[in-house]
């Protein structure tokens, strides 16, 4: 691999770390924040000020190896722009590693059974109302998550725009608890049902 963009960036520290393992060294970055790309830059990212939701990107056809997204999917209103734009400048044998918050994870389902509302489907600008208390705290109530996806719908995304599933792998990161940790690592067995996963898909 000689190319790789992270889609949603941010300060550029994972960007790098994954570059740096792949030892890739053409590294490009998108964010929506000036302050963010600016220190990315600092770490010898090429940035790019850009609106995954509606932009199209700056960049050839097949111009990259690897497309990564970490966190980002979340703070999207619709994924098509995201999946197009990554499909058509990724190379054909190109990878695309995602990271996503689980709409149907064990949580959110318990979450809404009893009536409260799944975290990562925020519906205001300054507060989180009706949070189930199995959520993490954070230190700000508004993360600017717009919604999240199953994992059958982001495959079938991934599916719909071209991409190849190759693997998937739980992720349950900011347990509140040791019981929660317990519980997280139980319903880890399944993708389907783990508070996060991360999808590794290739375009044929």
């Amino acid at each position: 691999m000689n190319t790789l963009i992270d889609f949603g960036c941010g300060y550029g520290g994972m960007t790098k770390y994954i570059a740096s393992y792949l030892n890739i060294s053409d590294i490009h970055g998108i964010d929506m924040d000036e302050d963010r790309l600016k220190q990315a830059k600092t770490r010898g990212i090429n940035t790019y000020k850009l609106d995954l939701n509606s932009d199209r990107l700056p960049f050839p056809d097949r111009s990259f190896d690897l497309v990564v997204s970490f966190g980002v999917l979340e703070h999207i209103v619709y994924f098509d722009n995201f999946f197009s734009e990554g499909y058509r400048i990724l190379a054909n044998g190109g990878y695309v590693i995602l990271a996503v918050p689980n709409l149907g994870s064990y949580v959110n389902r318990l979450a809404l059974f009893l009536g409260y509302q799944p975290r990562d489907v925020e519906i205001s600008l300054k507060v989180s109302p009706g949070i189930f208390p199995m959520y993490p705290k954070y230190s700000h109530g508004f993360l600017g998550h717009v919604h999240s996806a199953t994992f059958r719908a982001t495959k079938e995304m991934l599916e719909h725009y071209g991409f190849r599933l190759i693997k998937v792998a739980p992720s349950s990161p900011y347990q509140v608890n040791k019981l929660v940790k317990v519980v997280d690592k139980a319903f880890s067995l399944w993708p389907s049902l783990s508070r996060r996963f991360i999808v590794l898909g290739i375009k044929p």
